[in-house]
């Protein structure tokens, strides 16, 4: 064999093993490449959760605690005459919601009045009945204050019924498309956030 033929033998597969090296070179930056967006693209998502948790924390940091008058109020019981001694302290979203809630006073005393006479004895001695009691009083007396909760909130208007060419009523996509349905409003946050019992009595 030649020296010509075993130079160009021995360059062949230095050639291919450079060529191979440059092709995984390739694949890697391509690789990192994705990572590097990916990472970015999660580290843009992590932000924003940390934006909501930071604005979250801000919120309740600004809630007020107002202490109400004790509640006494004869049950629903009929076989006997029971009645509750309960002392509530609701926490409201913020010195707004508090001047709202003294300017209200009358009225949610009435509502919560309202709520817990409508209460048998057995409803309010477990802490799963307590706890149902406090979520309802949240609602009831955040309605004085002007708030709707979401399942009272005004539905989509139905689309109207419109006549078709043969004098029939056709309820399908053209009524929809002619129909102007209400827009649903969404209720704004409550602005009672939770109640607590500063006391509870069942007798």
């Amino acid at each position: 064999m030649s020296d010509a033929a075993e130079s160009k033998d021995k360059d062949t597969p230095k050639k291919s093993r450079k060529g191979l090296f440059i092709a995984i070179a390739a694949v890697v930056l391509l690789a990192g490449g994705g990572g590097a967006a990916f990472f970015l693209m999660k580290g843009g998502d992590h932000d924003e959760e940390a934006a909501a948790a930071k604005a979250e924390e801000k919120r309740k940091a600004a809630r007020v605690f107002v202490t109400l008058e004790p509640f006494v109020v004869n049950l629903a019981d009929r076989e006997a005459e029971r009645y509750a001694q309960v002392g509530l302290v609701l926490e409201v979203e913020g010195k707004e919601a508090e001047a709202k809630l003294s300017a209200k006073m009358p009225a949610v005393r009435n509502e919560i009045l309202l709520l817990i006479s409508s209460k048998r004895a057995s409803d309010l001695t477990t802490r799963e009945g307590k706890e149902a009691l406090a979520s309802e009083i949240v609602v009831s007396a955040a309605r004085p204050l002007g708030w709707t909760p979401l399942e009272d909130a005004p539905e989509e208007e139905p689309a109207p019924k419109v006549k078709t060419k043969d004098g029939g009523k056709d309820k399908g996509k053209d009524a929809k498309a002619k129909a102007k349905p209400k827009k649903v409003v969404e209720p704004a946050p409550n602005p009672v956030a939770a109640v607590h019992f500063s006391s509870f009595i069942v007798q």
